[in-house]
Parts: structure tokens; C-alpha cells; sequence
């Protein structure tokens, strides 16, 4: 069963499945459908919580010998597994293949993938998944749709806002779902229940600054660790909120991690530059150097570490601190490259 994120409250009301797949490169939709079905199976009396998280080579019996042996004191139990590659090679396709087909018992499992493209999608081990459970797609919004999204939002929260405030909102936050969030809790804080005006949000709304996020892909591009802890300090002096800073260099890590997937398959780098838009077609020569720069497995435990970072951000891991975990993340891909990592081409 394929369902939008959105859609995933009704399917909880009506009964826990055995198991849920988050797909989607939307991080707030994917961070919610995830804490949805956390809360839920916490609910259901799943007391006992494994995480595993899949980088490079993995060692899938042990997902299968905790699955396999009962819990000490008879809990039921929530297996997370975690591939931020979306890509479990041979050996995880067979894994994977094999547990869907033999779920084990008293346990609830959540898969959590990026986007995936459709050829992935039409493998062996994502159709077994998916006629097994429930696909839980996070999808973008688009700008038409955004606000819509946001009147939802901000109703929940006792608020109504006229046509020109919606449009207002959504030209500020348009592609940052998490800013977005931000700014609709700002709101609620700042606005008592009623009606919001363009002058009330203009009042209370901070545009996620471009150039801030200009520099801090910048830094983490070129490898300038002291430039980006700089931007970082700056940003949380400022009063930023962790989630705004962290889509933008989710984003940032995401495609040099695209990219260093699709090199290592054999793929021409000049030609994948080819491919890039936007802003990141301008940092085509910045982009380039960081993909020879970095070895595949430091971008894979980045994007590892901004998955914790979002986690102590909202209070759910409660070791460590998110700032410095932003900057320990920031400086290891800035570190000088290791002899003989450079597998870009």
C-alpha cells in the first residue's frame, strides 16, 4: 500500500501495520511520518526500540539475530533500520527480500529511505517491502499547493489567514518545509487566535536569509571548516532555529552524495555537472573539487549526523547538543582529503 505522508493519520486510526517504509527527500514530512508511527507503536506497548542505520558494508544477519531472539522481559519491540543511501546493495536486497517475507513477531519495523527514483523502486526488495506494508511517500510541496498547506497548518493552531498572508508566508519559506514550520509556530506564539492579516505575518516573519545559506553551502563546498563554524556561531547568536540551517545543508550533502553514488557506478563527473540547475549549476567548479575532495564514506556519515542532529533538535535523542554536532559534521567535511580516497573521476 502507497500512501502521501499526509495521509498516514487516518491509516494509524484505523490499525498498526507490521511494517511502514518512509520514502521521500522531503525532511519534514519524512521526520513527522516517522515520529507518527513511533508515537504510535509506543502507544501499542512497542517499549523496546533497535535502530540500525546502513553505511556502506553491513552486517544484515544482525537485524535478522535481534529480530530472532525474544526480548528479555517479553516487550514488544520497534525495529528501525535506516538506509540514507537508498541503496542496500546484493546482499541488503536479499536481506531485505527475506524479512519482508518473515516479519518477526511482536515487532513493528520502520524502513526510512531517501527519494528514490522509479527504476529503484521497481527492484525486487522495494516491491516485496511494498506489498508487504505501508509506503509512506514524504513528498515536496509545491509552490501552488503551499498554501493551502500552511492554512491547514496554521488552523490547528487557531488561526486564520487571508489570501494575501498565505501568499506572503509561502513566497518566504517556498521549498524549506521546516522554515516553514518555524515561522507557523512563530506565529501562534506571537498572534492570539483570530484572524492574520499580511501586515501581522510581515511583522512577525523573518526571511530564511539567502545569502546565509549561500555561504554556509559555500563553506561546506569549498572545505572552509572556520568559515563555517563562523556562519554557524553567527547563525545561533542571531536566535536561528536548528531545523532552517539544517535544510539547508541537508541539501548540500544530499547532492554530494548523489553525486558520489552515481561516479562510484561508473558516471562521468564533468557530465553529471552537465546535469546540475540553479544555483548549484553556478557552484559547478566548487561542487566538483568537494566530490574529489571528500571520500564516499565521510559523506555518508554526514548525512548520518544530520539525522541525529534533527533528532536532538527536537528533543528526542537526549545525548549531545545540536550546534555542536552541526560543527563537528561541518569541520570533518572540510578536514584534507585521505590518500587515496579520491574516488571521484
Amino acid at each position: 500500500m502507497n500512501i502521501p505522508a499526509e495521509r498516514l493519520p487516518d491509516q494509524l486510526e484505523r490499525g498498526l501495520a507490521a511494517l511502514y517504509v518512509v520514502v521521500g527527500d522531503e525532511p519534514l514530512a519524512a521526520q513527522e511520518a516517522s515520529d507518527a508511527i513511533r508515537a504510535a507503536a509506543r502507544k501499542a506497548g512497542h517499549s523496546e526500540r533497535n535502530v540500525y542505520t546502513v553505511l556502506g558494508r553491513y552486517n544484515w544477519q544482525g537485524i535478522f539475530a535481534s529480530g530472532d531472539n525474544l526480548s528479555l522481559f517479553g516487550e514488544r519491540r520497534l525495529t528501525e533500520i535506516r538506509i540514507p543511501s537508498g541503496k542496500p546493495g546484493i546482499d541488503g536486497a536479499k536481506a531485505l527480500e527475506a524479512y519482508s517475507a518473515k516479519l518477526p513477531a511482536d515487532t513493528l519495523t520502520l524502513i526510512n529511505l531517501p527519494g528514490l527514483d522509479w527504476k529503484t523502486m521497481q527492484t525486487r526488495w522495494f516491491s516485496a517491502l511494498a506489498k508487504t506494508g505501508v509506503v509512506v511517500e514524504a513528498r515536496p510541496i509545491d509552490r501552488a499547493a503551499l498554501p493551502a498547506w500552511i492554512d491547514r497548518r496554521l488552523s490547528k493552531q487557531g488561526l486564520k489567514a487571508d489570501r494575501a498572508a498565505l501568499d506572503f508566508l509561502a513566497d518566504q519559506v517556498e521549498g524549506n518545509l521546516l522554515a516553514a514550520q518555524q515561522e507557523i509556530d512563530k506565529l501562534a506564539l506571537l498572534l492570539p487566535p483570530g484572524t492574520v492579516t499580511r501586515a501581522d505575518v510581515e511583522h512577525a516573519v523573518v526571511d530564511v536569509s539567502r545569502l546565509e545559506a549561500d555561504a554556509l553551502q559555500d563553506a561546506l563546498y569549498a572545505g572552509d571548516g572556520a568559515r563555517f563554524a563562523q556562519i554557524v556561531t553567527d547563525l545561533k547568536d542571531a536566535g536561528e532555529a536548528v531545523p532552517a540551517i539544517l535544510w539547508q545543508v541537508s541539501s548540500a550533502v544530499r547532492l554530494l552524495l548523489r553525486l558520489k553514488y552515481a561516479v562510484a557506478q561508473g558516471d562521468s563527473l564533468s557530465s553529471l555537472m552537465r546535469t546540475l540547475w540553479g544555483r548549484d549549476k553556478q557552484r559547478a567548479p566548487q561542487i566538483e573539487r568537494a566530490v574529489k575532495r571528500l571520500d564516499l564514506a565521510r559523506v555518508e556519515m554526514a548525512l548520518a549526523d544530520l539525522a541525529l542532529i534533527d533528532r536532538q533538535a527536537k528533543g528526542l535523542e537526549r545525548v549531545g547538543d545540536p550546534w555542536d554536532t552541526l560543527l563537528r559534521m561541518g569541520v570533518s567535511l572540510a578536514a584534507p582529503k585521505s590518500i587515496g580516497k579520491d574516488d571521484g573521476r
